[in-house]
């Protein structure tokens, strides 16, 4: 399919008789923002443009293209060819550029974009509106690169994996089945594998003409998607315990002969290693592990160091990173004599039990249960990103820890990212500041969702929780 122009007389004469059928049609994406190669034979997908309908009135769209010079053997495929807009609606089109065995290898300008279809008395008529230009290069030499995901045990995992060009980064192929194979050409690549949109893996490579290169990516499926320890403090400001809190995130099968051990230094050196919890079968989903720590001979100043594994069958499957908390002469002192309930850890429980409350008060639940000072004022899908405007009320910093998406009416994840970035760089969100997150909705699996009957967009920090809702 290529262009279809109207003369610029008639064109004129439509525009000034029926002011209406030049109704504006928005055209965005990230198409035009790379510089394609594509080998004789192969293809790329995954480029996206945004088609969104700004008038008051339904618009019928569609989808058009154009190559210089001309040619037939190089070929561009969209998700929708044609489609209805309502007011304010927007579609997400993916593009696919291929290329055919005969096509002659050389540089290529390839525009795409949009036309709107009009009734005009007794004909239809097609106006062009917004199009994307982007350059693409066809190579005549080719390389075959093969993905697979598996798990440490090198059992095959269906990730969904993705293969990047480098340095753009834009995708050449992806797959849900674990695997893929991609002829490409020659140059820089990357591979990537997510479940559950959770990047767990990726890695970059090189590939020389004719050549076959297999990449095998090991995915972690079960990993720690948080880890406090805080201590609990009497009104003295003596230390009582380390109220530890890990949650487990399990995405592909349940884990068999589970173990989570609680590891202890103390200034610098390793000072004891407790058995937190033992799960026959480790589920699949979210498992909470909480544990009030008190150690052995009582509290001492210094450095304590606090790290949570998990083992299965004996072998370690996941961990967490240190957690450092220092422990002054003034802190020490409390009555701190283990309590068999306190030195127990609890599965899935979603309301805060503290052993220690008679001992220690009713600070740490009082604390938990106030009211969030961080709020979401705005969350939106535009030109294929989640934008998300967080507001601190709050005169101390928040750290961002996730941004999730929730699938509506069920409230079904869709999206869990862990320690997301701000669109400015970093995660700390300033005191009584105001501040965007972006995340790219790369599979377009966020917008689907808000669709299919809208989403809960739900931002996590150190200092409490947000939730919106979005609806279609």
């Amino acid at each position: 399919m290529s262009w279809r122009w109207l003369a610029l007389p008639s064109l004129l004469l439509i525009l000034l008789l029926v002011p209406s059928v030049a109704a504006y049609i928005g055209v965005s994406g990230d198409f035009y923002a790379h510089t394609y190669r594509v080998p004789v034979g192969g293809s790329i997908s995954g480029s996206t443009v945004l088609i969104s309908n700004p008038s008051n009135e339904t618009i019928r769209v569609r989808m058009i293209y154009q190559i210089n010079p001309p040619t037939d053997l190089l070929r561009v495929k969209f998700s929708e060819n044609e489609f209805t807009l309502r007011p304010g609606e927007s579609r997400l089109i993916y593009v696919t550029l291929s290329a055919s065995q005969n096509c002659p290898p050389g540089n290529y300008t390839v525009i795409v974009g949009g036309e709107e279809i009009r009734n005009v008395g007794n004909e239809s008529i097609a106006v062009p509106s917004g199009a994307l230009k982007a350059r693409v290069t066809v190579t005549g030499a080719s390389a075959v690169v093969s993905v697979r995901t598996v798990d440490v045990n090198g059992k095959p995992v269906p990730a969904h994996v993705v293969l990047l060009a480098l340095p753009s980064g834009y995708q050449v192929e992806s797959s849900d089945t674990g695997s893929l194979k991609a002829i490409v050409a020659p140059g820089e690549y990357k591979a990537e594998a997510y479940l559950a949109g959770h990047l767990l893996n990726s890695t970059g490579f090189t590939v020389s003409a004719n050549q076959q290169k297999s990449v095998i990516l090991i995915v972690r499926t079960v990993y720690f998607l948080d880890f406090y320890a805080l201590p609990a403090k009497n009104s003295e400001g003596k230390v009582g315990y380390i109220y530890i809190d890990a949650t487990l995130k399990n995405l592909f099968s349940p884990l068999k002969n589970a173990t989570v051990v609680l590891k202890v230094i103390y200034n610098g050196r390793p000072f004891e290693s407790v058995t937190v919890s033992s799960i026959p079968l480790l589920p699949l989903g979210n498992t909470e592990v909480r544990y009030n720590y008190i150690p052995k001979g009582g509290w001492k100043a210094g450095t304590y160091g606090f790290q949570v594994l998990l083992y299965s069958n004996g072998r370690l499957y996941a961990s967490t990173s240190l957690k450092y908390i220092k422990v002054t002469g003034k802190m020490v002192g409390a009555r701190s004599t283990p309590v068999s309930a306190g030195r127990r850890s609890t599965l899935d429980v979603y309301t805060v039990v503290l052993v220690g409350v008679a001992l220690l008060g009713l600070a740490g639940p009082i604390i938990l249960r106030r009211k969030s000072p961080i709020g979401i004022a705005s969350a939106e899908i535009k030109d294929g990103k989640l934008r998300v405007v967080l507001e601190n009320r709050s005169d101390k910093d928040a750290l961002l820890l996730h941004l999730r998406v929730l699938a509506l009416p069920g409230r079904i994840e869709v999206l869990d990212v862990k320690n997301p970035r701000l669109a400015t760089g970093g995660r700390r969100v300033e005191g009584k500041g105001r501040v965007a997150l972006e995340v790219i909705d790369r599979d377009g699996s966020i917008r689907e969702a808000l669709e299919s009957g809208g989403i809960i967009v739900r931002v996590e920090t150190n200092m409490g929780a947000a939730e919106k809702k979005i609806l279609p």
